[in-house]
């Protein structure tokens, strides 16, 4: 009875993620808006940045809340905030202070339910199935990356940009029902502070370097999520070519391979799954048609499919029971570095030097991240090799 109450749960905050991410995901559109409104490569770089202020800066204390109160009340206020401040972007026309201020405040939202909804699953999921259980929450997480945007791609150009925003809110209100028909799971309530359970945690010797790789990987995963759609408008080549190839291929990687990871050892997965996320984003500057970007976008999603359940498995497998919500926060944390902060460098980047120029210097940003972790994990001796 435990375990169907455990999977039930399971399946509900699941289904709440998927849709919230359906909401989340929409605004990989927000670039084409920005740029109708008048914002240029820069300016896109900006707003979709600023995203990353508020979603990194609260993370910190969101981490403390779910180690004491539990994940679910913070998952319900997360999704009923997104809502709101999505409906509200219909009274944006131009790129002003209001369009920042919306995207702080998404950023918060994103911080309270992703958080929340990330760290409950793992209470959920068993050690033995963890990277499988984590790689299947990814997995809803990304189908819904072939919903939101390719429809909203769809609305956008059939009814516009307020349909569109309503649109996109409805998602969350969706992901509020799911999550408050899911029960608390199983936590050991933290007595740490704000500091020491969360920064203590992030600086210790089990943790920083697979944090600073987290962090550079996600600096490869942003620049295709923020930017894609507007290199392949300029292209001629339909945003939605990415998007379903992407939640496709990532779809199939976790439910067909995503046992890897809790059968060999998890070091061993994550490094040829940087670099093949590496090939692919030197491979951009080749794309001149549809067929090529969803070539890029395959092998894009190859690596990063694994990747991700894989970096997050190793993360909660190095997490006290009581601290599992800081562990899930610091991981959140530096992925919302490298997607939302270095946005403000890539869109310099991309309106001086070009988009290719952008991903080509985006590689070779992520060759250190490999260097990193193959050090760390592969050639500093026993002890490394004992943690992974």
């Amino acid at each position: 009875m435990l375990f169907l109450q455990k999977y039930r749960d399971f399946s509900l905050v699941t289904l709440g993620n998927f849709f919230f991410f359906c909401n989340f995901s929409s605004f990989f559109l927000l670039p084409l808006f920005i740029r109708d409104i008048g914002g240029d490569e820069a300016r896109i770089g900006y707003v979709m940045g600023t995203f990353g202020i508020t979603s990194i800066g609260v993370i910190p204390f969101v981490a403390f809340l779910i180690d004491h109160y539990g994940r679910r009340r913070f998952m319900l206020g997360g999704s009923c905030l997104m809502f709101l401040i999505s409906l509200l972007y219909i009274f944006i026309s131009d790129v002003n202070v209001k369009i920042f201020i919306l995207r702080l405040m998404q950023g918060v939202a994103f911080a309270f339910f992703f958080t929340s909804a990330a760290t409950a699953v793992s209470d959920y999921v068993p050690s033995e199935v963890r990277a499988y259980g984590l790689g299947i929450f990814g997995a809803f997480t990304i189908a819904s990356y072939s919903v939101g945007p390719p429809i909203g791609e769809f609305v956008i150009e059939r009814f516009g940009y307020s349909t569109f925003f309503i649109y996109t809110s409805l998602f969350s209100l969706l992901a509020f029902i799911f999550c408050f028909l899911s029960r608390e799971g199983d936590f050991t309530v933290s007595r740490k502070s704000v500091f020491s359970g969360f920064f203590d945690l992030v600086f210790s010797a089990r943790f920083r370097v697979l944090l600073l790789t987290n962090l550079i990987i996600a600096v490869g995963l942003g620049s295709m999520l923020n930017f894609f759609s507007v290199f392949l408008e300029e292209n001629k080549i339909h945003a939605r070519s990415f998007f379903l190839t992407y939640s496709v291929t990532v779809i199939l990687i976790r439910v067909l391979g995503g046992r890897l990871p809790d059968i060999v050892e998890r070091r061993k997965i994550a490094l040829p799954s940087m670099i093949i996320m590496i090939l692919s984003l030197l491979m951009i500057s080749s794309i001149s048609s549809t067929l090529s970007a969803v070539l890029v976008s395959f092998v894009f999603s190859l690596g990063y499919g694994i990747l991700y359940p894989t970096i997050s498995a190793m993360i909660i497998d190095r997490a006290l029971d009581d601290e599992r919500g800081a562990a899930m926060g610091a991981f959140n944390m530096s992925f919302s570095i490298g997607i939302n902060f270095f946005a403000f460098a890539l869109g310099l980047i991309a309106r001086d030097y070009g988009f290719s120029n952008m991903y080509s210097a985006t590689g070779i940003f992520m060759v250190a991240g490999c260097i990193i972790f193959t050090y760390k994990y592969f050639l500093s001796g026993g002890r490394a090799k004992r943690l992974s």
